[in-house]
């Protein structure tokens, strides 16, 4: 028992005296950029159209290599990752994720940094490699599900037959609000409709009588 304490001691005392090897964190920089470089490409093309957005790509980039930091600051100073741990421990995020896939990436950038620093190079490789199949697979499902905003204004014309092109045509789809005036009136629903879909479907509703405009948002704009 005593033999175990001692050599526990030892290993931190090491840790705590050790220096860090500059040469090994500079290529985990390099190796952490390089992958996550890869994992931005993949991003891009998992979301593209209306769904991506360079500035998460960005955000992605530099969350592994502070990710790559942060491990090595840790494992170089246990008394600076004991503080550190503190201070990370107040952060809150409050930014809303409008793809649920979106945490997946932000996780697999975390791993690619955690990766890169303590040097496990082939699980990152590899795991990334098993992340982009996966993302890239689901990419087409993704785009076509984009929830969205229809906002139909008109004078007059019957209210069924609206919903009726929307139920056609759409995959899914709620009401959002409902605005009836004696000369107009306002629908605005919330649907998951096919990309190859959203013309047709502006096209049947201008095509009803008494439809002034038709306008499709994407949500969370």
């Amino acid at each position: 028992m005593n033999e175990q304490f001692q050599e526990n001691m030892d290993q931190l005392l090491r840790l705590i005296t050790s220096k860090p090897d500059t040469k090994a964190i500079i290529g985990s920089l390099f190796w952490a950029g390089a992958l996550a470089a890869r994992q931005f490409g993949t991003y891009r093309l998992a979301n593209k159209g209306k769904g991506y957005r360079p500035q998460f790509g960005v955000t992605l980039i530099s969350l592994a290599l502070i990710s790559t930091v942060l491990m090595d600051l840790i494992q170089s100073n246990l008394a600076l990752s004991l503080g550190m741990l503190g201070s990370l421990s107040i952060v809150r995020f409050r930014t809303n994720i409008r793809d649920p896939r979106d945490i997946g990436f932000i996780f697999w950038s975390m791993a690619i940094g955690i990766a890169a620093a303590t040097g496990r190079y082939f699980i990152g490789g590899t795991g990334s490699l098993f992340l982009a199949g996966i993302m890239l697979g689901t990419r087409k499902s993704a785009v076509n599900d984009q929830p969205m905003l229809l906002v139909v204004r008109g004078s007059s014309t019957d209210i069924d037959e609206i919903q009726d092109v929307v139920n056609q045509l759409a995959g899914t789809s709620a009401v959002k609000a409902k605005n009836i005036l004696t000369d107009s009136f306002e629908l605005v629903y919330e649907v998951s409709i096919a990309r190859t879909e959203e013309n047709r479907m502006i096209d049947r509703l201008f095509g009803l009588e008494g439809i002034d405009s038709v306008n499709l948002l994407a949500c969370n704009a």
